[in-house]
C-alpha cells in the first residue's frame, strides 16, 4: 500500500497517493465522489486502472507505433498501451512521485525526475506537480523542465476521470474537432458537426474518443440528480481537450492538454495547429488547471 495524502477544505476532500503514479484518488464534495474514486487493492503505477486523475507528462495521449518524429529525430519508444502497439500518456503516470513539500491539509507538491535513455526517451527532464485545495476548488499545476543538452519535445496535461450517470450534462467551446479517421489516431482539424457542438448544454454522447483543438479553457460537467456541477478551467497553453466516453462505463475523461493525439508525428507531416512544441535546455513548461465545485 502507497502512503496516502488527505487533504481537506470546507466541504472537499481530495486523496493523493504519490508513489502511485502522482495520482489523485480520490476528489469528493460532502462524500460525494467528483472523480471516480480508485478501489482499494493493488497500487502498482505500471499497470494501474482507471480512476482519479492522473498528469500527462512529458506528452499525452498515443504516439503512433512508439515512433515519434520530433526535435531532429525518430524517437522509438517503449510500446506501453496495452493491447496495442503504441506509446501512450508518458511517463508520469506509471512512475512513483516523491513528496517535495506537505502543506497539509490543503496542498501537496511532488517532483519526478526521468533519466536519459528509459523507455526510448533520449531526454533528462524534471516534472513537479503541486495539488492545493480550497474551499471551491482543487488545483492543479504540473511543470516540466528539460534537464537535457537537447531541444526535447514536451506536451502537458492532466486525465481525470468522471463518475457518469444518466442524466450527466456536458458543454464546452472548441474551435475544431480531431476525430479518429485510422484507427484512433486523428489526420488534422475538421469542424465540428452539430451532433458534437457542446458550446450548449447537452447530453454526454457515448463513445467518444476523440480531441477537440482551440480549446476555450472551460468545460462543465453536471450532474443534477446530485445538484453538483464541475467546472474545469484551463490557461491558454492547453490549447486542446481529450473526450473519452467508453460505451457501458461508469465514467468518462475530460482531459485538458497542450496537444492533439500523435502531435508531433502530425507536425512532421505539415499538419498544423498541432500543439506541438519543444523545450530548450533548462526551459520549463507549466500549466495549471482548477476544479471548481457547484452546488444547486
Amino acid at each position: 500500500m502507497t502512503t496516502r495524502f488527505q487533504l481537506n477544505a470546507g466541504n472537499l476532500e481530495a486523496i493523493v497517493e504519490p508513489e502511485f503514479g502522482g495520482r489523485i484518488t480520490a476528489f469528493r464534495h460532502n462524500g460525494i465522489d467528483l472523480f471516480l474514486p480508485v478501489a482499494d487493492g493493488q497500487r502498482d503505477p505500471a499497470s494501474a486502472g482507471a480512476g482519479g486523475c492522473f498528469p500527462l507528462v512529458p506528452w499525452s495521449n498515443r504516439v503512433r507505433d512508439g515512433r515519434m518524429a520530433a526535435a531532429g529525430q525518430v524517437l522509438t519508444l517503449d510500446k506501453t498501451e496495452r493491447g496495442a502497439g503504441n506509446a501512450i500518456h508518458g511517463h508520469g503516470r506509471r512512475r512513483g512521485w516523491s513528496v517535495t513539500a506537505d502543506g497539509a491539509p490543503t496542498s501537496l507538491r511532488m517532483n519526478y525526475e526521468h533519466p536519459t535513455g528509459e523507455e526510448g526517451w533520449p531526454f533528462a527532464y524534471g516534472a513537479d506537480q503541486i495539488v492545493s485545495l480550497s474551499d471551491e476548488a482543487l488545483s492543479i499545476t504540473l511543470a516540466v523542465q528539460n534537464r537535457s543538452g537537447d531541444e526535447m519535445p514536451v506536451g502537458l496535461g492532466l486525465h481525470p476521470y468522471l463518475p457518469r450517470t444518466a442524466e450527466m450534462g456536458l458543454w464546452f467551446a472548441a474551435a475544431t474537432q480531431w476525430p479518429p479517421v485510422d484507427g484512433k489516431f486523428p489526420a488534422g482539424p475538421q469542424p465540428i458537426p452539430a451532433e458534437l457542438d457542446f458550446s450548449e448544454p447537452q447530453a454526454v454522447v457515448t463513445g467518444l474518443d476523440q480531441g477537440f483543438g482551440g480549446w476555450g479553457g472551460d468545460a462543465h460537467a453536471i450532474w443534477p440528480e446530485r445538484g453538483l456541477a464541475l467546472s474545469i478551467h484551463g490557461g491558454a497553453a492547453l490549447s486542446h481537450f481529450i473526450v473519452f466516453t467508453p460505451p457501458e462505463k461508469d465514467f468518462l475523461c475530460l482531459e485538458p492538454v497542450t496537444h492533439c493525439i500523435d502531435a508531433s508525428n502530425l507536425a512532421f507531416k505539415g499538419v498544423s495547429d498541432t500543439g506541438d512544441r519543444t523545450l530548450a535546455p533548462d526551459e520549463r513548461l507549466a500549466v495549471t488547471v482548477r476544479f471548481k465545485v457547484e452546488v444547486f
